[in-house]
Formats: C-alpha cells, sequence, structure tokens
C-alpha cells in the first residue's frame, strides 16, 4: 500500500498527526483502537492536480477513538488522536523505521521531548520558574518600608534659588549685541580643511 506523506508528534496523552495535503476536501477520517483510516480528495507531493486521498494507519499502541478528532486545514489535515494509556511510544505505527522512512516523519513543529514536556508543566505550575506567587502576600513584603518624607529629604539639598526668580535686568544684558572686537569667529574656512580657490 502507498501512503501519504504523513508528520508526526506526540505527548504522553496525545498523538499530533499532520496529512500533507494540499486543498483537502471531502474528508473522512475514522478512529479504532489501534487503527487511524483517511480518506478524501487533494494534492499531495505526488503532483499537482487533486487526486484521491486513502491512507490506514495501523498503530504501535491503542488510542481513544470516541476522544480523537480531525480538521481540515488549507495545507494539511490535523488529527489528534488521544491515547489509552498515558506514556511516550516514541514510534506512530508497529512497522519498522525503514519501511516507513519513505513517507512517515516527525514534525518537528510541534515534537517536544519527554523532559521538555515536564518542564513546560513544572513552569506553568510555578509561573515560569518564578515559584508559587501565588502565596505571597504582598501586603507584609511592603509593609517595613514606611513613608518617604520629602521635606526632610529636600532640607539638606542647600539653598539653591529658582529660576523663575532671575532678575530680568540679567536677561536684558544676554539679549545685548556682543563685543566683536574681543569674539573670535566660531569657524574658519581653514577649520573645514577645504582648499581655498
Amino acid at each position: 500500500m502507498s501512503h501519504l506523506p504523513i508528520k508526526w508528534a506526540e505527548r504522553k496523552d496525545r498523538l499530533f498527526i499532520t496529512v500533507e495535503a494540499c486543498t483537502a476536501t471531502d474528508v473522512e477520517v475514522t478512529f479504532q483502537q489501534k487503527t487511524v483510516s483517511i480518506s478524501g480528495k487533494g494534492v499531495t507531493a505526488r503532483g499537482s492536480e487533486p487526486h484521491a486521498l486513502k491512507d490506514e494507519l495501523h498503530l504501535l499502541k491503542e488510542i481513544v477513538p470516541e476522544e480523537s478528532t480531525f480538521k481540515v486545514l488549507g495545507v494539511s489535515i490535523q488529527i489528534c488522536a488521544m491515547k489509552k494509556d498515558q506514556g511516550y511510544w516514541n514510534r506512530l505505527v508497529d512497522e519498522s523505521t525503514k519501511a516507513t522512512k519513505s513517507w512517515l516523519s516527525a514534525d518537528w513543529n510541534l515534537w517536544k521531548d519527554e523532559d521538555d514536556e515536564a518542564d513546560d508543566n513544572a513552569a506553568a505550575l510555578n509561573f515560569g520558574g518564578y515559584g508559587n506567587m501565588g502565596n505571597m502576600d504582598m501586603a507584609s513584603m511592603m509593609g517595613g518600608m514606611g513613608g518617604m518624607d520629602m521635606d526632610s529629604m529636600m532640607g539638606g539639598m542647600g539653598g539653591e534659588s529658582d529660576s523663575d526668580d532671575e532678575d530680568v535686568a540679567d536677561q536684558d544684558k544676554s539679549d545685548e549685541a556682543p563685543d566683536s572686537e574681543n569674539e573670535e569667529p566660531a569657524a574658519d574656512i581653514s577649520d573645514l580643511n577645504a582648499e581655498e580657490k
């Protein structure tokens, strides 16, 4: 039997099976304890025109057919099969890897190792590694801080006058033209390394 191109990944409680078939129509997926049957019409790597899709996967272990689902997307058919017994299978079907290498591969977009999944579950319970923040009492943490007395903080700053208190006479002096005899120009053409013509 010729198989459809399929990718798969797993978690301890479910299997993710992706059938690589674009623009699939009339899709039917039936679940039995150790079998997933797929039929419909779509485009696969075999050709550019829609053709009949038909495949039957003989699973390594049992699934729960009533809890398993599928959905048809534009580029694939995604199947989520719930495992009867939790745990990792390490293979999807009861065929050897050598027999499946031409049509079955790991879905690295969905793949998680067993220890990665355990870390994700622990992180979810511990708010991303910050411990059990749900039991923190913020009021007791802030209790010893007290309030700040701004008057005493500003008292040692010294007596710098406010900028609004400047005399108008000082502003009048700055408005006068500078003494041109004592001032040098801001820049000269020789400062710019330009050649004079």
